[in-house]
């Protein structure tokens, strides 16, 4: 095991041990358990295209929709282009 140290707010510090204390572990196996779920999440979401849907199309809820169709559409050798 490694020892990491850091700096927080007394805010969240005092959350954790609250949640510790509830489930009568320590603020290390809270801590840790948060560290696992935040890299599953990391490792386990999708690439995004986070600059596409910045501009105005003038066609209702296509921003909203651009993850779904990209991902669709997308090709992970040649990415993606408009259809001819």
């Amino acid at each position: 095991m490694v020892t990491i140290a850091i700096q927080t707010e007394e805010s969240i510090l005092k959350a954790l041990q609250e949640i510790a204390q509830e489930k009568q572990t320590s603020l290390e196996a809270i801590t840790q358990e948060a560290l696992q779920q935040y890299l599953q999440r990391q490792r386990s979401s999708p690439n995004k295209y986070s600059f596409i849907g910045i501009g105005h199309s003038g066609k209702g809820n296509i921003s909203s929709q651009v993850e779904t169709r990209l991902t669709q559409a997308a090709s992970r050798r040649t990415g993606w282009s408009l259809p001819e």
